[in-house]
């Protein structure tokens, strides 16, 4: 190019000349290559492609070489060879959809044999990486998925705090020490979740129950919302959540990770440690060793302290597995313990003070003391324990067999305020014993499934006063799912159908002066759903669902204080089954690398829906007054939207933005349904600084949520004109703001983890109406924490 800037002729002819020379050469150096190349064009390389979570074969995987556009496809088994390879190094691409796209550099000097497993394709959309209806291909409807450096940002927090930023996942509270997760409105006993692998089965129909589940065991939390969950089970009528560990380490070594953190608000304190390895001599053995201690103080609203709300938890897991190509087994144990201190202000001695407290803009004095760590009455007690035995064979072309039993204990204790009424304590036992037995069979005439059968048996036992009468229920159930993907793989089919049986026997209280009559229930549900990627970037996605719902234990029986929840409750033993439809309609379309947009569209119809229905009375007891409350059931609606984009509108800078949009409807009253959440929207804006030496990963992030005022509820009015289906009216609308800043530091092979964030950065004064206790007092004001994660390696072999 020098030749445009020189005036002088012969120094222009001269660089003429040098550069036709060096043109000349190259192009005789690559023909140099090319003859000798074409002398070597014999070499093959061959091998087998894999799904990395379940280890099935990928029919239609391509597999090409970028420079010399030859690629092939995967037959049935899995199995590819590229025929016809040059010698030298070339880039190979790996492609299937929706699974990530795999490319890797690779040397051609003979024939060779290579296997790669793909992962499911993940799209950052809101710090969540979202797959199913952006990429994952495994289902028809949405799934979201918490892992990787968005797991690390939620570590240390609840279950349900862990999820909170999924789109269309809410929380439901019970103050500030208790949350649980809302899917699309629907909570506890609609939501299942499994804890590896395991249905959770504690009094988790409790709205002030969280789950006995310690997060720091996951390496991954999948959300399935919509028609899908069916197959985990037919009461999953909101949502299933996987809690899934990372696989057991194959590598010969002894590895692991130290997690700690520290919150402001309560100054709480999370320390969570993981040990594992494998031995060279002894490959086909794995463990794990996991445990975690979390201890907060008093929480602080802006302006106050909100008195003994405190909590403490301690918790630890063992695994260890024995893995052979034809055949494994594995064995888990954990126990989850944990102290909840409940908000005093919140147990009442007398209606005028109750009556009094709801009106007040904040709590009575004698609630806000100041700062303390120890947990007083009122409180709750949890102790779960979790054993599981899991085994599977290959059995070849037929495909693979899994069969796993397990154990759970779930010990509940709750104390009423006043401590001289011993007698008033709420003591529940709950033992589960579980098996399951599933087929996954590998391609038959174009079908990929799983065929099982389910069989659980639970005894409940409580202590001293009654809520929820002693019972058994065995429940069984048999399912088959299966899946069909078109050959040009732009459609995949999918349809699975279960039957249950569940029933509740022996129905009695401890001096078997109430008797209950037996419940027996059974119903069939299906499921249906198609996908279609009528191109790269765009994916289409509909799944349809009958649901069949049991009533749980405390919707047909309970009566009495709901300790945690601060409310008079009173059951219905002649509930019906809930029985509806479920739809849901998906897109995703990437424009490009820096855009990307997916919206999921949902109606559900259920009839003889059952929530639990707030009034504007009172229920005086020898321990204080409480709001009262029952279940009934109703025909009802809802349908929503949740929506979310992502742009990555500079090189270094990102901006996402999501929607969450729900409308429900007691169609027996024509008017709206309880309890369900508001609409919400979240910006988020971060900052990508770049690596330095030292330094990589490193972000910068501004988030700000806004929750409108639920003014969609529903109204009959008393004798004074107001609302006499709840206490209070719901809250006035907030605006949160958030911000974090995090970054790996390189010391040596392995980075230390760093993140550093305040939540209500502007000590917002709010009330959440889906926080039970917002009839009593604020949530919690600004918390700064920060976060420090420490791999570590013992021995590498």
């Amino acid at each position: 190019m020098e030749v445009l800037y020189h005036d002088d002729g012969y120094t222009s002819r001269i660089l003429f000349m040098n550069m036709i020379q060096r043109v000349v050469s190259l192009l005789a150096l690559c023909l140099l290559f090319v003859r000798t190349g074409y002398a070597q064009c014999t070499y093959t390389l061959s091998g087998k492609i894999t799904d990395s979570q379940t280890n099935e074969a990928l029919i239609g995987a391509t597999i090409g070489v970028v420079e010399t556009q030859q690629a092939t496809a995967t037959d049935e088994r899995g199995f590819y060879k590229l025929n016809g390879l040059c010698a030298g190094t070339y880039t190979i691409r790996v492609m299937h959809i929706g699974c990530k796209t795999y490319q890797f550099s690779y040397t051609v000097a003979g024939d060779g044999k290579r296997n790669i497993q793909l992962e499911h394709a993940i799209s950052e959309l809101q710090g969540i990486t979202v797959a199913g209806v952006s990429s994952q291909k495994s289902m028809s409807g949405p799934v979201s998925e918490v892992s990787g450096k968005t797991l690390e940002k939620v570590r240390g927090l609840s279950l349900a705090e862990s999820l909170k930023d999924v789109n269309g996942v809410t929380m439901l509270s019970t103050g500030a020490t208790v949350s649980k997760p809302i899917i699309n409105g629907l909570h506890s006993n609609r939501v299942l979740i499994y804890n590896n692998g395991v249905r959770q089965e504690g009094q988790q129909w409790g709205t002030d129950h969280a789950p006995e589940v310690d997060p720091f065991i996951a390496n991954k939390l999948v959300v399935i919302k919509g028609a899908n969950a069916i197959r985990y089970g037919g009461d999953a009528v909101g949502g299933v959540i996987l809690v899934e560990p990372k696989p057991l380490p194959t590598t010969p070594g002894i590895s692991g990770e130290l997690n700690l953190g520290a919150f402001s608000n309560n100054r709480m304190g999370v320390t969570s440690a993981t040990v594992e390895g494998n031995f060279a001599k002894i490959p086909a053995l794995s463990w794990r060793v996991q445990g975690t201690l979390r201890k907060g103080g008093t929480y602080r609203a802006p302006g106050y302290w909100l008195d003994n709300t405190g909590m403490e938890e301690k918790n630890f897991s063992l695994a260890t597995g024995w893995r052979k190509e034809k055949y494994g087994l594995e064995l888990f144990y954990s126990q989850f313990n944990t102290n909840i201190g409940v908000f005093t202000g919140s147990h009442i001695g007398n209606r005028k003070d109750l009556e009094e407290t709801i009106k007040r803009d904040r709590p009575l004095p004698e609630f806000t003391h100041g700062f303390s760590y120890d947990i007083n009455r009122p409180m709750q007690t949890a102790e779960h324990e979790l054993f599981k035995a899991k085994a599977y064979l290959n059995t070849g072309k037929i495909g693979k067999i899994n069969l796993d039993f397990s154990r759970q204990f779930n010990y509940r204790d709750e104390l009423d305020r006043n401590s001289a009424l011993s007698v008033n304590n709420l003591k529940l036992n709950l033992t589960t014993y579980t098996a399951n037995l599933a087929w996954d069979h590998y391609n038959w005439h174009g079908l990929r499934g799983t065929i099982g059968a389910t069989g659980t048996y639970q005894r409940n036992h409580y202590q001293s006063r009654m809520f929820i009468p002693n019972y058994e229920s065995i429940a069984w159930g048999v399912f088959a799912a299966e899946k069909w993907e078109s050959k040009n793989n732009q459609w995949m089919l999918e349809g699975a159908i279960r039957y249950d049986n569940k029933s509740y026997t022996d129905v009695h209280d401890n001096l078997h002066e109430k008797n209950f009559r037996d419940r027996d229930f059974a119903g069939l549900t299906g499921t249906l759903g198609a996908t279609w990627y009528p191109n790269q970037r765009t994916t289409i996605a509909f799944n349809a669902t009958n649901v069949y719902r049991v009533p749980g234990p405390n919707e047909l029986y309970a009566y009495g204080i709901h300790h945690g929840t601060a409310m008079f409750e009173e059951g219905d033993r002649n509930l019906k089954a809930e029985q509806g439809i479920k739809m849901n309609l998906s897109g995703n379309y990437k424009i490009s690398d820096n855009f990307e947009a997916d919206v999921v569209v949902y109606y559900n119809r259920f009839q003889n829906f059952i929530f639990l229905q707030l009034t504007d009375s009172l229920q005086g007891s020898v321990r204080g007054f409480f709001p009262y409350a029952y279940y009934t059931q109703a025909n009802v609606n809802m349908k929503g939207v949740d929506a979310q984009i992502r742009w990555h509108f500079l090189p270094k800078w990102q901006f996402s933005s999501k929607a969450s949009i729900l409308r429900a409807r007691n169609e027996d009253i024509n008017d709206w349904l309880i309890s369900m959440p508001s609409d919400r929207f979240t910006q988020d804006l971060t900052f990508y600084p770049g690596d330095t030496k030292r330094l990589k990963d490193s972000y910068f992030s501004l988030t700000v949520s806004s929750v409108t005022k639920q003014t969609r509820v529903p109204f009959e009015a008393n004798d004074k004109g107001e609302n006499k289906l709840d206490l209070m009216a719901p809250p006035n609308a907030y605006t949160l703001v958030n911000l974090e800043a995090g970054t790996d530091w390189h010391l040596g092979k392995r980075p230390i983890g760093f993140i550093l964030g305040a939540s209500n950065l502007l000590n917002q004064k709010y009330r959440e109406y889906l926080n039970t206790f917002r009839y009593f007092a604020d949530d919690p004001g600004i918390n700064v924490y920060l976060k420090v994660k420490v791999p570590f390696t013992i021995t590498k072999k």
